[in-house]
């Protein structure tokens, strides 16, 4: 018997042998590739590089340590291409032969930095002082540059020199010196140098100087019969500049600074047209005008002009209406200026449009020179809103006054504000009461509101449907907390808004209030959290949940979170796994309530800690003959086992367990219990052992009605 169960092990070994080594066989066909990518200046691994194979048509990109792979691979020549963005493409043929690694090691380098302008060419024409360029750095390493005028006197720059950050713009800025450069077209270059050779930049400088200056003078505007406005533009600065501007004029054609009514200067400054308001002058009178500059000491004109001020105008002023009624007004007036030539007609003109004229209704009134004057209207509309001007007829022309405004007068619409209800953090109701609908009748009432004091209609209005008198009411949302608001009703009649009393009301707002409390059903790696939400809050918070960690003695959501979307009171609980066993956690339960977090008291927990058993080797294996004759056996044999940690809660009971199977279990296997506590070896003796069998056993320990195995160990009884 014995034998054939040799025979049997040395057949099962030959074929474990044979498949291993076909795996190998297969592993060995094969080869691989590891490799590294750095950068050629600084020697650093460079990350996410894109590395491809050829053939095969592999790729993969290097990790933050510059490093590649390629595994699986039939043996031959390869070769590696690498490229990145901002660097120059690499290659490398590599030999992979089966069964070894192939190492390889690549180097790449960076595109180098350049320097490029917006600009090629500064114009400064015949005036300009100031332009500017920028420069760019489009590399990836600072530049350090200089600005080189080439000695030019009449030119400067600024910045002289500078640093400029890759992938930066810098400005420079040119100025011409007028005062010193030549008369003429005047060329020049700026260069802008690098000085660790990532490239220059060169900029071409024209300007013009004409030395005598030139000006041209504008027709007059604003022409009145005592004022005017003269008007010029200067050409050419000259060389040296102009030192003053101005204008003189006359009655006689061709005046000049020594023959002129009056010479008047104009501030210089870079705006080529430049003017002089005059007054004091004669109505109805023709008078010249000339535009000059003065440069170098010496007077330059421009052309002549001439304007003719005009006539004296009429002037009124319309003043209030008074003793209005349903259907009559009093007109009201004066001549400020009669004019020349005087004027032959005044009185008023009233339209329901807001610039009445002759056109529309006339009211004459008789007399002549200055002074108030009045008319009383009859016949009017009831209720009208009309315009109102005084006029004049001066040469055959009407002149107006002002306008001004009434209405014929209406029962007004009597509107109150009644207090606010049902106030919540966003939302209240608006009350008001309308006791007298007014003639003509309101045409729409409603609420307006703020927080300060005195809301008008221009600030938050809300309209409220309906006519006639009574009470209504509106609810209004989307109010902020907590904030004081000021509320008063309000009424449209004939237009205009009309306002009852202001009354105010503070929004409500409550913090929800949340307790922890003591956790449950806590295992080595799960537990129940409790907490209970005693007042919901205002706003009503519209999450709820539990933050733990075993780290953190207050925990937030920061650490680890469970919760769930919910806005009631009352208590509430969520079950947590995959927790560590033996280790003390903290919890609070927490609220969110708008967008706000809300955490209650702190608690804490410690979840089971489970107990460690191993199974040793069996000892003392004896083969017992039962009746003396060499054909029937029995085997004793004494267990071992360790209990390594008795757990927390500590374990109830301990033994061992075996059987025929691998793994044999309480219940299913022979169980031999061993009395004692607490950690350390123990034993137990076992006979009737079959004979010519093979048997396993594993060390127990329980605890609650849960039993944990040490390892499966083998014997044999022949």
């Amino acid at each position: 018997m014995k034998k054939f169960f040799y025979l049997l092990y040395l057949i099962a070994g030959i074929a474990a042998i044979a498949a291993c080594s076909s795996d190998l066989s297969e592993e060995l066909e094969y080869g691989s590739i590891a490799g590294s990518v750095s950068d050629t200046t600084t020697g650093e691994p460079v990350a996410t590089v894109n590395v491809s194979l050829s053939p095969g048509g592999s790729a993969t990109v290097t990790g933050t340590d510059g490093t590649f792979s390629f595994v699986n691979l039939e043996p031959g020549i390869y070769t590696i291409i690498i490229n990145k963005e901002n660097y120059k493409s690499n290659s490398q043929q590599v030999v992979v032969k089966a069964g070894d690694p192939t190492s390889v090691h690549l180097l790449i380098d960076r595109i180098p930095s350049s320097l490029i302008s917006d600009r090629e060419l500064l114009d400064f024409g015949e005036n300009l002082t100031t332009l500017s360029f920028k420069i760019v750095n489009t590399g990836y390493t600072d530049i350090t540059y200089n600005v080189e005028t080439g000695g030019c006197k009449w030119l400067s720059v600024d910045p002289v020199q500078g640093v400029l950050k890759y992938g930066k713009t810098a400005t420079i800025v040119v100025n011409v010196d007028r005062s010193v450069l030549p008369e003429g077209d005047n060329e020049a270059n700026i260069v802008v140098r690098s000085t660790s050779g990532d490239g220059n930049y060169e900029v071409k400088v024209v300007a013009v100087n004409n030395a005598n200056a030139s000006v041209n003078t504008l027709d007059v505007t604003d022409i009145g019969n005592s004022v005017a406005t003269l008007n010029g533009e200067v050409i050419n600065p000259g060389s040296p500049s102009y030192t003053e501007r101005g204008f003189v004029y006359d009655t006689q054609a061709t005046p000049s600074v020594d023959n002129c009514i009056k010479k008047l200067s104009s501030p210089i400054s870079s705006e080529k047209k430049f003017n002089c308001r005059i007054d004091g002058l004669s109505s109805n009178k023709t008078y010249y005008v000339r535009a000059y500059l003065r440069q170098n000491g010496e007077i330059v004109y421009g052309n002549t002009v001439s304007f003719t001020t005009t006539q004296q105008a009429t002037t009124l002023s319309t003043s209030a209406v008074t003793q209005i009624s349903a259907s009559t007004a009093t007109f009201n007036g004066s001549v400020l200026n009669i004019g020349a030539p005087a004027y032959t007609e005044k009185g008023f003109v009233y339209s329901i449009m807001e610039m009445p004229t002759l056109s529309d209704k006339r009211v004459k009134v008789s007399g002549t020179g200055a002074g108030d004057f009045s008319a009383q209207i009859s016949n009017l509309d009831y209720p009208v809103t009309y315009y109102v001007r005084a006029y004049a007829i001066q040469g055959g022309n009407a002149v107006y006054g002002n306008t001004v405004s009434f209405s014929t007068r209406m029962n007004e619409t009597a509107v109150s504000t009644s207090a606010v209800t049902q106030v919540t953090s966003t939302t209240a109701t608006f009350n008001g009461f309308i006791s007298d609908a007014g003639l003509p009748p309101y045409t729409e009432r409603g609420f307006c509101y703020s927080t300060y004091g005195n809301p008008t209609i221009a600030t938050n209005k809300v309209p409220v449907g309906g006519i006639g008198t009574g009470n209504y009411s509106v609810q209004v949302s989307n109010l902020r907390y907590p904030e004081t608001y000021y509320v008063c009703a309000y009424a449209i009649q004939d237009g205009k808004p009309i306002y009852g009393n202001v009354v105010s009301f503070t929004t409500d707002y409550r913090k929800t209030s949340v307790n922890t409390s003591a956790a449950t059903n806590v295992t080595e790696n799960s537990a129940r959290l409790n907490a209970t939400i005693t007042d919901p809050g205002s706003p009503v918070y519209n999450q709820r949940g539990f933050c733990y960690s075993a780290y953190n003695p207050n925990p937030t959501v920061a650490n680890d979170k469970v919760s769930k979307y919910a806005n009631i009171a009352g208590g509430y609980y969520e079950n947590i796994s995959n927790l560590q066993e033996g280790t003390t956690y903290y919890v609070r339960a927490f609220v969110q309530q708008e967008n706000e977090y809300i955490y209650g008291n702190t608690i804490s927990f410690t979840t089971s800690s489970l107990p460690v058993v191993s199974t040793s080797n069996v000892s003392s294996l004896t083969k017992v003959d039962l009746f003396g004759g060499g054909m029937f056996f029995q085997w004793s044999a004494t267990f071992n086992g360790n209990v390594i940690s008795a757990g927390d809660p500590s374990y109830s009971s301990r033994g061992f367990v075996y059987g025929t199977t691998m793994y044999p279990e309480v219940g299913t296997g022979t169980t031999v219990t061993v009395s004692g506590r607490g950690t350390g070896a123990f034993s137990a003796n076992v006979n009737s052992l079959s004979d010519l069998q093979t048997y396993y056993v594993r060390a127990f320990v329980k605890v609650g009605n849960k039993y944990y195995y040490g390892q499966s160990v083998k014997f044999l009884t022949y």
